[in-house]
Parts: C-alpha cells; structure tokens; sequence
C-alpha cells in the first residue's frame, strides 16, 4: 500500500513539473514577440490603391519579413497576391484590385498577417475600408427556387414528387386488393 501511494505521488509530481515547465515556456515565447508589432494603412499612389504593413520590433524597422496581405471573406481570406518582403523601412505595399466585391457600401476587411517568422513570431492587423464593389443581395426567396418555401418549390419537383409518391400508394392499394382477391377465391 505504501509503495503505491509512492509511486501516485511520484507521478504527480512528474506531471505537475512537466506542466510547470511547458507553461514557463509558452509564456517565454510569448514575451519574445510581445515587442512586435504590425500596423496596416491604406493609401493611393498614381491613382492605384494600396495597402501598406509595417512590420517594427521594439519600434525599429524589420526588413526582410514576409508579410501576407488578405481580404476576409465569408467563408476564409481571399490573398490579393503572394507574400510580400519588408524593405528598410520595415514596409510591404501591396496593390489592392479593383474588383473585390464588399457589402452593399463596398466595405471590405484587410488583413496583414506574418506566419511563422523567427523574429516577430505570427503577427495579424486588420483594418477595414470601403474599397470594395458595394454588392445587392437579390432576395429569391419568394421565387419559384430549390430554398423557397413549399408554395414556391419548382413545379417540375412537385410534380415529380406526387407522381412518385401517387405510384407507390397506387401499388400499395393494387397489392391490398389482390389479397383480398386471394382471400376470397380461398374461402370459396
């Protein structure tokens, strides 16, 4: 009995330390980088619009980082082109198209983001701008479509479904009626 309750203790003390120890070194990662920072601002140059990163550690440039320029979309981020290197300055400039589609006033949501860098770590900005197409939401709702209500389901799928459900009732009843017919020729 005793023995066991060594070796419990042993082993929990094994796993308290081991938590101990990944604990210390997450929050070692994390203040690594805690000095990094990206910032994201919009401009115009020769009528062409851009988005511009810039990418500062201790607030000095960091040259050399790739910097990945995204707009946010429903379902994920949409890249508006490859990843972008950081010059001097510490800045990634990026052309921004002319036909993102946005919300109905056009706005989008960017995103500077930096993965898996030695000196900075992952680092992400976002900002938004009306820089989009503005886009209308046609409502199909009350349209004869497969996602309308029952009164407005397309007439070759109500067809198609009271022929089918017609036929397997109709054989149903056929069925029936001859064990009826059968019953009765056997008690005659």
């Amino acid at each position: 009995m005793k023995l066991k309750l060594n070796h419990i203790i042993r082993g929990l003390a094994l796993s308290c330390s081991f938590f101990v120890l990944c604990t210390q070194r997450l929050s070692a990662q994390d203040s690594t980088n805690a000095e990094a920072q990206i910032t994201l601002t919009f401009g115009e140059q020769d009528s062409v619009k851009q988005a511009k990163a810039v990418v500062t550690k201790n607030h000095a440039p960091l040259k050399g980082v790739d910097v990945i320029f995204l707009v946010k979309k429903s379902f994920g981020s949409l890249p508006l082109g490859d990843a972008v290197t950081t010059d001097d300055n510490g800045e990634a400039v990026a052309d921004f198209p002319t036909d993102i589609p946005g919300d109905h006033e056009g706005n989008v949501t960017v995103l500077a983001k930096v993965e898996e860098n030695d000196q900075t770590g992952e680092l992400l900005a976002t900002k938004s701008t009306n820089w989009g197409v503005p886009t209308t939401v046609k409502d199909r709702f009350d349209q004869r479509t497969l996602w309308g209500t029952a009164e407005n389901a397309p007439i070759t799928l109500v067809v198609t479904v009271v022929s089918l459900v017609a036929l397997v009732w109709g054989i149903i009843i056929y069925m029936l009626s001859q064990l009826v017919k059968i019953n009765r020729l056997g008690k005659a």
